[in-house]
């Protein structure tokens, strides 16, 4: 039981003897024997809360498991052993639950603050829509320059189109303005604006045919005949 030889280096790192660890995490001391003595092979959750508060640590730290890590069980596993614990092991758990739940919203309403400006670029934003129905021809002449906040994703972009229809329902909607990185082809299940004859879309490539996700639309096959052109991959798309 690696988790118990953890608990016995803690102690042993605290200077604490059985009856000092009773006293501090308020356990008897004959459960705190048993669980030394590995007579206790599957303690109540109450009882590691109680140790961990007594050790200073987490939980996780106590039970030898790194940050981030999760111990292999189950969502059955995990929901049988909460149905176990009783009353008193229950309240804790959802006490534990309610307070990280709290403290990761706190977390993500916080924003850096930072003196720095933020970086913007400068990307086209074409204004003739890429197709997501009936199809149209994008232009390499119909264009505004728009700028936009340096990101990952930004920066990786070569120019943006917005969308046009709603045959690609629910992903893209009839407005929005994707970032497109220049490509000559896309990988099958990728997500592309392609010109077919002409007429230009954005759909998802799917090797001889481009998909539409709405299914009252139906896909375009690429016939040997057809003049198929890949414009770039979609990178995704800017908040409105």
């Amino acid at each position: 039981m690696d988790w118990l030889l953890n608990i016995k280096k803690l102690k042993k790192e605290k200077n604490l003897t059985n009856e000092a660890l009773a006293e501090k995490s308020g356990i008897s001391l004959g459960t705190i024997n048993k669980l030394f003595s590995g007579a206790s092979a599957d303690p109540k959750f109450s009882t590691l809360c109680a140790l961990s508060d007594a050790f200073g640590v987490s939980i996780d730290e106590m039970m030898g498991r790194k940050k981030g890590e999760d111990p292999e069980l189950s969502k059955n596993e995990y929901f049988a052993k909460y149905m176990e614990l009783g009353e008193e092991g229950r309240t804790l758990v959802n006490r534990v639950i309610a307070e990280e739940h709290a403290r990761v919203l706190r977390e993500q309403s916080t924003v850096t603050y930072s003196l720095d400006m933020p970086k913007t670029r400068t990307i086209r934003l074409y204004n003739i829509s890429a197709s997501a129905g009936t199809g149209s021809y994008l232009s390499s002449a119909d264009y505004t320059n728009i700028s936009l906040y340096s990101t990952p994703v930004t920066d990786e972009a070569d120019f943006a189109v917005k969308v046009y229809g709603d045959s690609m329902l629910p992903k893209y909607t009839s407005g929005d303005i994707l970032l497109i990185k220049s490509a000559k082809a896309v990988e099958v299940g990728e997500y592309g604006i392609f010109s077919v004859d002409g007429e230009s879309f954005v759909k998802k490539f799917g090797g001889d045919k481009l998909i539409s996700l709405n299914p009252e639309y139906g896909n375009i096959s690429l016939s040997e005949f057809s003049q198929v052109v890949c414009f770039g991959k979609v990178l995704g798309k800017l908040k409105k």
